[in-house]
């Protein structure tokens, strides 16, 4: 089996974090010959390679309409097919490279794996026409995802799950030794990272105001964060006005979280207030734009959360259905209402005071990975996927799709082993 792989890391979903998953899927599925075509321009690519993907090339990334794209991609299949390069599949990273995908190439076998939700209205619009008209299988991490694409038009029989998956081993690349030199910090400063993606779904203003809190009772906290952060200079200037500047760093670097995580004490995700408000029922203007029910912002992906419980690092998160799906309140992580700096600034203060607490809950995140998302199991089913794609069969990853809690998914099935 041929695949080829189209990922725009500029896009929403098409991060560090799933580049990393998309070259464990290229070395660990050797029975598969891939390819991997970036959109975007050369930054792209050498992020890409960064994170240990090989690339046959570039194409200029559609901003909006993939007019451009389209011509582009057109030709470069068409060269393809002259040399006797053959693909069976066409595999997408993104709902924009989705959209490219099937006003290209309609009559390839194709299949999308989405980890945010979906971005823009106009662009769902898009998306949903195209794969009404041209049909193909959709693979969301979690429930939370699934139904957001399923809220906004494309049919479930489209939609299954696929559970994500990180490599646990990939952390120890970079050592908390190493990593907090990286950052002149020592050793017993409490190093608390914000992590997100995308990236600029963090607010690192929030993140501001809840290093202020916890510096001013005494304790030795610094904040990492990227410098793509929502309301960064927000952020830097309410610390600089407080005098508490120096206790923020920026690492480009936790766009990568393998690279990162193992110098943290505490992982939190911060975004808007919003994140979790049903519009539908609110008679906002912006309900009616977007179908209702929609979030302001994309639903994140959880895998930079999962990066973080793989090097055993606590999580403070916002409680929704998305995280739930990835850890237990108390066991794998801390939740907290959405938007809640004090209910943040509260679990953190627990994670700081009782180092026991800490390594439980660390102990406990580590073995859940270990156990549910580890990279062999996402293999294993996307392998599943793939094959029953080709042999035209519905493609349904897991036994029970429509159970909203991910424990209940079925275990990896033995007879498919990654050769």
């Amino acid at each position: 089996m041929r695949v080829l792989h189209l990922i725009d890391p500029g896009s929403p979903g098409g991060g560090a974090a799933t580049l990393h998953l998309l070259e464990e899927v290229t070395a660990r599925l050797r029975s598969v010959k891939h390819d991997v075509l970036i959109l975007g321009h050369r930054a792209h690519r050498e992020l890409a390679e960064r994170c240990g993907v090989r690339t046959i090339g570039e194409l200029s990334s559609p901003q909006f309409f993939p007019k451009s794209g389209r011509r582009a991609l057109g030709s470069l299949l068409r060269v393809r097919a002259a040399a006797g390069i053959r693909d069976d599949l066409i595999h997408t990273w993104t709902a924009r490279a989705t959209l490219l995908a099937a006003v290209t190439a309609p009559e390839t076998r194709r299949l999308a794996t989405l980890f945010v939700g979906p971005v823009s209205n106009f662009e769902t619009r898009l998306l949903t026409a195209a794969l009404e008209k041209h049909p193909a299988p959709i693979l969301n991490p979690v429930p939370a995802v699934q139904h957001e694409y399923h809220s906004l038009g494309l049919p479930r029989r489209l939609l299954s799950l696929l559970p994500p998956g990180v490599n646990p081993e990939a952390v120890e690349f970079a050592s908390r030794e190493t990593v907090r030199e990286r950052w002149e910090i020592d050793d017993d400063e409490f190093a608390i990272g914000l992590l997100s993606e995308p990236l600029n779904w963090a607010d690192a203003r929030r993140a501001a105001e809840t290093l202020t809190r916890l510096a001013y009772t005494g304790r030795r906290v610094r904040l990492i964060m990227h410098h793509r952060a929502a309301r960064r200079g927000e952020g830097d200037r309410w610390l600089r006005r407080l005098g508490l500047g120096h206790l923020a760093l920026i690492d480009d670097e936790l766009a990568e979280p393998w690279r990162a995580v193992n110098g943290l004490d505490a992982a939190i995700t911060i975004g808007d207030e919003a994140d979790e408000l049903d519009l539908s029922a609110s008679g906002s203007p912006f309900a009616v734009l977007t179908g209702g029910g929609r979030r302001i912002r994309p639903l994140p992906s959880v895998l930079p959360l999962l990066w973080a419980m793989a090097a055993g690092v606590p999580i403070v998160a916002p409680k929704s259905t998305s995280i739930a799906a990835i850890a237990r309140e108390g066991e794998q992580g801390l939740f907290v209402p959405p938007g809640d700096v004090n209910a943040v600034c509260d679990r953190l203060s627990r994670l700081y005071d009782d180092e026991t607490l800490r390594n439980r809950i660390g102990a406990a995140a580590r073995e859940r990975v270990q156990r549910d998302f580890h990279i062999s199991a996402f293999c294993v089913r996307l392998k599943e996927a793939y094959e029953l794609h080709r042999a035209d069969r519905p493609v349904r990853v897991l036994a029970e799709e429509d159970d909203p809690i991910i424990e209940q998914m079925s275990p990896v099935p033995s007879k498919y082993a990654l050769r």
